[in-house]
């Protein structure tokens, strides 16, 4: 008789990811002479998974490698925070381009500016993002408070992301520097965190399920409306107490298309990963990742399809592979009535989407947030 089986979620907590920052040991300015006279920039990264320390310091690898800064003197006397040209009194910086320089560990500025040129000034004031954009913008939205708006838009319109070297980040806070102190730091240390929202895709395998068959993954994708477009924002709100705080990070202007995406394999280096055929083993042994990291910009209504194609599995007396069913296409909806516990709108943190495989006719009502959205593998 045809045993009938389903595909049901577990819903995993949200791991916090943690923030980008500016470098504080080998990714600090190396100073050569008379560099300590100009403004120099540097920047840390945001740490994964553990929170015990939130920043770290800047990989290339990893991360942008442009940012960039906008610049003031005596900022709340500023009329205009965004010029078409460089006349604006007040500004030091306007978007200003500044690259990392792998070989010297180093924050390059397009235009060299002298602190001490701004020595009749009471305090300057640093703003910055990466990676550098055309059409960034600060606006003066209140008293006291300054938004930092960004366009992004996903590589090539990929809706999934996977390279963090692209991924947009914007400073913790603003740096402010104290003209009055003679022994202020002369290197502005950004802070900066993540604006994408990162996912990971796991499989696991009911253990008496194990017992009679397993499932190797050959491809997951992704359909549906993506948010491959639009503006990061960023408000901060100056204070003598306070001195800068930040609000959370806001998307605007959204554009979606819509799509379908190719999870790529990647293996984990485990023995469950076959690299030639690039397939995954499920079995009860414990969760198999699919993939690795990928990004979306942070919509509330980011609610893909879900394919995988895969092969039914046993293992016979000489433990050798044998299929019994090949290329079966099943199909599962990643929203919040299969995933209660998913986060799809939020910046700055990974959420693993991990699917459990077991037979329908073992299916028990239980914890609803562990045993939600029922598929069936036709």
């Amino acid at each position: 008789m045809k045993q009938q089986l389903s595909i049901s979620s577990i819903t995993s907590i949200a791991i916090i990811l943690a923030i980008l920052t500016a470098c504080e040991s080998n990714d600090m300015p190396i100073q050569h002479p008379d560099s300590y006279d100009y403004i120099t920039f540097s920047a840390q990264t945001q740490k994964l998974i553990t929170r015990a320390e939130p920043y770290e310091d800047y990989n290339p690898d990893s991360h942008p490698a442009t940012m960039g800064a906008f610049g003031y003197y005596d900022i709340d006397s500023c009329t205009n925070l965004t010029p078409t040209d460089a006349s604006q009194p007040n500004l030091i910086f306007n978007n200003e381009i500044v690259s990392y320089d792998a070989s010297t560990k180093t924050w390059k500025n397009s235009t060299k500016k002298r602190w001490d040129s701004y020595q009749g000034a009471t305090a300057l004031d640093f703003f910055a993002y990466m990676p550098q954009t055309t059409g960034a913008k600060i606006e003066r939205t209140a008293a006291n408070t300054y938004t930092l708006s960004v366009p992004f838009t996903m590589p090539g319109d990929a809706p999934l992301l996977y390279d963090t070297k692209a991924a947009p980040v914007v400073c913790e806070k603003p740096i402010n520097k104290d003209m009055a102190d003679p022994a202020f730091e002369r290197v502005v240390k950004f802070r900066f965190d993540q604006t994408l929202a990162g996912y990971t895709l796991h499989f696991a395998l009911d253990s008496k399920m194990n017992a009679i068959r397993q499932f190797r993954i050959k491809s997951v994708n992704f359909s549906g409306e993506i948010a491959v477009a639009g503006t990061y924002n960023r408000t901060y709100t100056w204070s003598a107490t306070d001195k800068w705080t930040a609000a959370a990070i806001q998307w605007t202007d959204i554009k979606t298309a819509t799509a379908t995406s190719a999870l790529p394999y990647k293996s984990q280096g485990t023995a469950a990963y076959d690299d030639i055929n690039k397939t995954a083993l499920v079995t009860a042994a414990g969760t198999t990742q699919w993939g690795e990291t990928f990004y979306t910009i942070p919509y509330s209504k980011f609610e893909p399809m879900i394919t995988v194609t895969y092969d039914v599995v046993f293992m016979d007396e000489n433990q050798k592979e044998v299929i019994t069913r090949k290329d079966v296409t099943s199909t599962i909806l990643l929203n919040k009535t299969n995933f209660s516990g998913i986060t799809t709108g939020t910046t700055a943190q990974i959420s693993p989407i991990t699917i459990l495989i077991q037979p329908r006719y073992l299916y028990v009502m239980a914890d609803k947030d562990a045993y939600t959205g029922r598929l069936l593998i036709q």
